[in-house]
């Protein structure tokens, strides 16, 4: 090794014993990049760079070393309390025990003690309780009745172990009679009643028809699971759903009422929703929609101008000059003459004027705010970002 070497090496040494000296730890290998490369150089790892410099490195623990500390300080707290520590009590170490272990039980376990009862009953327990309620009041208890005055447990047991997701669903796993078919209605005169106190009250919403419904009537959930709640307010006149078969069904309407193709606006104004949520529910761009039910929009999205702005004030030139408009072409024949509307050429240009003023032609003042030559090369000369009043 050279003497430069050496000077390099001697160098990162003090430089590395400065900052323990400073801090009271070895430094890791991100905080100084610039000695690591060095470190890497001569001695192959920084590990053993910072062995070479007197120092202790960092050492990754492996797996039986993190057990080895877990189980001690689960002992160590099983001496202290006399009782297994609860999972929160060991929240900080919780990662390390997942990684390890999979779960805090299988930890306790491991560590020779006996895990505490997770306090869930089986399937057997949870069927006897509903049971049992039933025997002593002679109807299935509801989901607000899971209570442990009851002798019932929380809902969310019934929900989770029976692997349903309503409390209906519940009921009928374990052979109970739900609730909400305690009536003396079948299935159409439910319906029929239903749609008639709808029309009477003009209900639109379930929470609504909960208050005001009597007795007899079935149950929210029933009304929705069999018919549909927003099919029902639809049929009694009340709401209008947004599906794909009620927009075109009122599309339709529309076009047979105007005797021609309906503008977006009149079918939002017929339906109520913007055209947004219509996009939305479609899961398509509305003209699509159209085009696919066989009718044609009454407007279409105009073609982007892929033109430069260069290029789009030579083309409005030449069309203006092929066909005899000394002073450009009139903003009623622009898209008849040059392909592209008003829109895109003020877009561009910012006004009427700014385009022909590029092209060399008179100025209009007629029906348009008066900007001199001067107020328009400045507006156009502005980047985009830049904000107009």
């Amino acid at each position: 090794m050279n003497p430069t070497q050496e000077a390099i090496i001697a160098n990162a040494f003090s430089i590395v014993k400065e900052f323990y000296n400073k801090t009271g730890r070895t430094p890791v290998r991100r905080e100084m990049e610039h000695i690591n490369t060095i470190a890497r150089r001569y001695f192959g790892t920084w590990n053993n760079f910072i062995a070479a410099a007197g120092l202790q490195p960092h050492i990754q623990k492996t797996e039986a070393i993190v057990k080895a500390e877990l189980f001690a300080q689960l002992h160590d707290f099983y001496q202290t309390n006399k009782r297994i520590p609860m999972r929160r009590e060991f929240s900080s170490k919780s990662g390390s025990i997942h990684k390890y272990f999979g779960s805090w039980n299988k930890f306790i376990i491991a560590a020779g003690y006996d895990a505490n009862d997770r306090r869930i009953p089986s399937k057997g327990k949870l069927k006897n309780s509903l049971v049992r309620y039933y025997i002593k009041h002679q109807r299935s208890p509801a989901i607000s009745e899971c209570l442990k005055s009851n002798g019932l447990y929380n809902d969310r047991s019934y929900l989770t172990h029976f692997n349903v997701s309503t409390w209906a669903d519940v009921l009928e796993y374990v052979g109970l009679p739900p609730y909400f078919r305690i009536t003396t209605l079948t299935e159409e005169e439910a319906k029929e009643k239903v749609i008639k106190l709808i029309k009477k009250h003009r209900i639109k919403f379930i929470k609504d028809y909960q208050r005001l419904k009597p007795e007899n009537y079935p149950s929210a959930w029933y009304v929705k699971e069999k018919f549909g709640w927003n099919n029902l307010c639809y049929i009694a006149g009340t709401k209008i759903p947004l599906t794909k078969f009620s927009i075109k069904d009122h599309y339709l309407l529309l076009t047979k009422k105007l005797g021609r193709t309906p503008t977006v606006k009149e079918l939002e104004a017929k339906m109520g929703v913007t055209s947004g949520a219509m996009t939305w529910k479609l899961n398509q761009p509305l003209n699509d929609f159209i085009h696919s039910i066989g009718q044609i929009p009454s407007n279409k999205t105009p073609e982007r101008c892929k033109l430069s702005k260069k290029q789009l004030a030579e083309h409005y030139k030449t069309e203006s000059i092929l066909h005899g408009f000394e002073n450009g072409i009139p903003r009623s024949k622009l898209l008849e003459l040059t392909g592209y509307s008003r829109e895109v050429y003020e877009k561009r240009f910012h006004c009427m004027n700014g385009i022909r003023l590029v092209c060399g032609f008179k100025l209009s003042t007629v029906g348009l705010r008066h900007y001199t030559e001067e107020e328009l090369r400045n507006i156009l000369k502005k980047p985009k970002y830049v904000r107009q009043r």
